[in-house]
């Protein structure tokens, strides 16, 4: 049931994203309008929800919440030697992931760059534009979600044990894809890339709403959703 009811839920996606705030709207417009005795509830709920996406848009509030998300032991690009084979989840934030791999292909030169994801042609077209060889680049389209790229990572691990890999996501998403490759191939380092736009950390902006903001915070409480959902499964260690 609950596979079931989050395949109706994911495409509205997180709170902080445009999809949620216009079904938000929506529910609010149908109870101030629809009906006489929901009028008030109606207008409380619209009030509620747009002072909630401001809130969602304080850096202070996004940088807190996807602060909770730390706690993964990560590689850092400078820790690397040589590399084998540089793996690139497709996610959120694709410049991020993109920039971080350029910097691994100058440091650690790997034969070849794998990008794993359904739409995984963007961030293949755009890594030869910071200097990796197309011909060094593969793509697999048929990891649609993080738990199939985990999977996919295993089987490489498998099919080659002394293949050097390290593996780029999001830095939202460290912790649930470390607790993945913890159970299913253990010792594969992993790069948190940074957020294609990061908010502020200090001084008065931290309490001023940006858009930046609201995007960390909706990829963030995503996050923490799927690392609830994967711990509920089993699937990573609680």
């Amino acid at each position: 049931m609950i596979d079931t009811l989050l395949s109706i839920v994911k495409p509205i996606d997180a709170p902080g994203s445009i999809p949620f705030f216009l079904l938000a709207l929506a529910v609010g417009l149908v109870l101030r309008f629809g009906w006489c005795q929901t009028r008030t509830i109606g207008r409380n709920w619209l009030v509620g929800v747009v002072v909630a996406y401001g809130i969602l848009g304080l850096p202070i509030v996004a940088n807190g919440i996807a602060g909770g998300l730390s706690g993964a032991r990560l590689g850092t690009s400078s820790e690397l030697g040589p590399l084998d084979a540089l793996i690139v989840f497709d996610g959120d934030n694709r410049r991020g992931r993109v920039r971080t791999a350029l910097e691994l292909w100058q440091r650690s030169h790997p034969q070849v760059v794998w990008v794993l994801g359904g739409e995984a042609e963007w961030l293949r077209d755009e890594l030869p534009l910071g200097g990796v060889p197309a011909s060094m680049i593969r793509i697999d389209q048929s990891t649609t979600n993080t738990r199939d790229q985990a999977n996919w990572v295993m089987r490489h691990r498998t099919n080659d044990p002394q293949s050097r890999l390290a593996v780029i996501v999001s830095r939202l998403q460290t912790s649930r894809v470390a607790g993945l490759l913890a159970r299913l191939t253990p010792q594969v380092p992993i790069i948190g890339a940074p957020i294609d736009d990061e908010p502020p950390t200090r001084g008065a902006r931290l309490f001023v709403p940006t858009y930046i903001a609201l995007r960390v915070s909706r990829d963030a409480l995503y996050e923490h959703a799927a690392l609830a959902y994967y711990r509920y499964r089993g699937w990573i260690v609680r």
